[in-house]
């Protein structure tokens, strides 16, 4: 009896280990990616660059923000935009995310730059996508940022 018992025990403890093994690969291989433009026509994160910047001289990273679990999938609750740098302080801009069709998964955001403050020498924008479901999510393949005056 006891071995039987015992061997149940085991084979649970496997399984339990070998799903938290794979969802860990999963978060892993998720938090690795390193893109540098579109490939394929889609870009989930990286930078692309800046044509005719007045005050951007540099590319602008492209990122979704840390994975959290909402109820059984794990989704970002917004969309970075870094790097911007100092000159472009108290510009004007706006920024659309939009599917491959480019149409817009969010309504466009527009603002200001915020001011650089000491000691960090760039300013970043954010772009709220936490009430997109997943679906929404995974359609957004395009990120359009202007700064103007």
């Amino acid at each position: 009896m006891a071995t039987k018992k015992s061997s149940t025990t085991r084979k649970g403890l496997a399984f339990g280990l070998a799903f938290v093994g794979i969802a860990g690969l999963s978060l892993a291989s998720a938090a690795q990616l390193n893109l540098t433009g579109p490939t394929a026509g889609t870009l989930q994160a990286g930078s692309t660059a800046v044509v005719n910047g007045d005050c951007q001289t540099t590319a602008i990273p492209v990122t979704f923000a840390a994975p959290v679990r909402v109820g059984a999938a794990y989704k970002s609750a917004q969309i970075d935009l870094s790097g911007i740098q100092a000159a472009c302080s108290g510009k004007s801009y706006k920024v659309s995310v939009l599917t491959a069709a480019n149409q817009p998964v969010v309504p466009e955001k527009a603002g200001t730059v915020a001011a650089v403050v000491a000691p960090a020498t760039t300013s970043s924008l954010f772009v709220d996508i936490s009430g997109l479901d997943t679906a929404q999510v995974d359609s957004i393949k395009q990120v359009s940022l202007t700064i103007y005056s």
